[in-house]
């Protein structure tokens, strides 16, 4: 997928809602505004790179945009209330690269 707009029609298929937080922030929820008791985390685009996050902050890279869409659908079902950082399994099945905190804020 190569943008929000794309993103968010394909997760709404899916039965998942999301909404524009930021001109380059696309928040995952069901809520809006999202909030910690539900799950909610975001995604950015950056260069024809994505990346994942989450309110802690925590970060990550997603090596194979066209995963993006399935790497959403299991974040957002893999906990009913908003999750901290996301479960190892989730890294290694998507191989995501955790960001360093600074990378994560830059974002």
């Amino acid at each position: 997928m190569n943008s929000y707009v794309e993103l968010a029609d394909w997760l709404k298929t899916k039965g998942i809602g999301s909404y524009m937080q930021s001109a380059d922030r696309l928040v995952v929820s069901n809520e809006k505004p999202a909030r910690p008791g539900r799950n909610c985390f975001w995604v950015t685009s950056k260069g024809r790179q994505w990346f994942v996050g989450t309110f802690l902050p925590a970060g990550y890279h997603v090596p194979e945009a066209q995963e993006i869409g399935p790497l959403c659908e299991t974040v957002f079902r893999s906990s009913p209330t908003a999750v901290y950082s996301l479960d190892p399994a989730i890294v290694t099945r998507y191989r995501l690269r955790t960001l360093t905190d600074a990378e994560a804020e830059a974002l």
